[in-house]
């Protein structure tokens, strides 16, 4: 369950999207700053809306009907193809967006004993080659959550779901058309990179 990503700056989005892929993104109203993104805090996605793709700040968590302090933060693709219905059907069906990341991370199953006695789990940083990983959202008002899959061959020694991250190509397939393709990411390759221990 991913609950953390580093948001490019303006200046590194722009680029990718602009001039690297050639997309119509509209000028951006709103500031971006490099930083890590963690659940109920604001982070600019990009979708299509009022026929123009743009970049537009939600926070990242959906209200959860079970608990008001817990936001639901990660969308188990699976759940659009299930017959019983979801809280996350309308968003899959018609508000989807992509999430921006440098890098997003994941804790291990695997614990470590630190100095001062306590277990941690192994963190792990991955990205792919691109200059920026594109990572398939979902949205509903002001929020947003990250859509998950089964993990590919980088992933599954670490964690047994991962995010559903997109290639520059599969960009419209994943904003406008249907998705079903998208949910095997055997294909996609992760740079892994364990983290520093604090």
């Amino acid at each position: 369950m991913c609950n953390q990503f580093r948001l490019p700056d303006l200046k590194q989005i722009q680029k990718y999207l602009k001039q690297d892929l050639a997309l119509p993104l509209v000028e951006p109203k709103i500031d971006v700053e490099a930083k890590d993104i963690f659940p109920n805090q604001t982070a600019p996605v990009l979708l299509f809306q009022n026929n123009q793709l743009q970049l537009i700040n939600k926070n990242w968590g959906y209200p959860s009907p079970v608990d008001e302090h817990k936001p639901l933060f990660n969308a188990r693709i699976e759940r659009f193809y299930e017959a019983k219905p979801s809280m996350w059907d309308q968003s899959f069906a018609k508000q989807r967006c992509i999430i921006l990341t440098s890098e997003f991370f994941e804790y291990a199953k695997k614990t470590y004993q630190a100095s001062n006695g306590r277990k941690y789990h192994e963190r792990y940083g991955f990205k792919t080659e691109n200059p920026i990983t594109l990572i398939a959202g979902i949205y509903d008002q002001n929020n947003f959550a990250m859509v998950t899959t089964d993990p590919n061959q980088d992933m599954r020694p670490i964690h047994n779901r991962m995010p559903l991250v997109i290639e520059p190509n599969e960009l419209r397939r994943w904003l406008f058309q249907n998705f079903t393709s998208l949910i095997d990411r055997q294909n996609i390759h992760l740079t892994v990179q364990k983290q520093a221990k604090k």
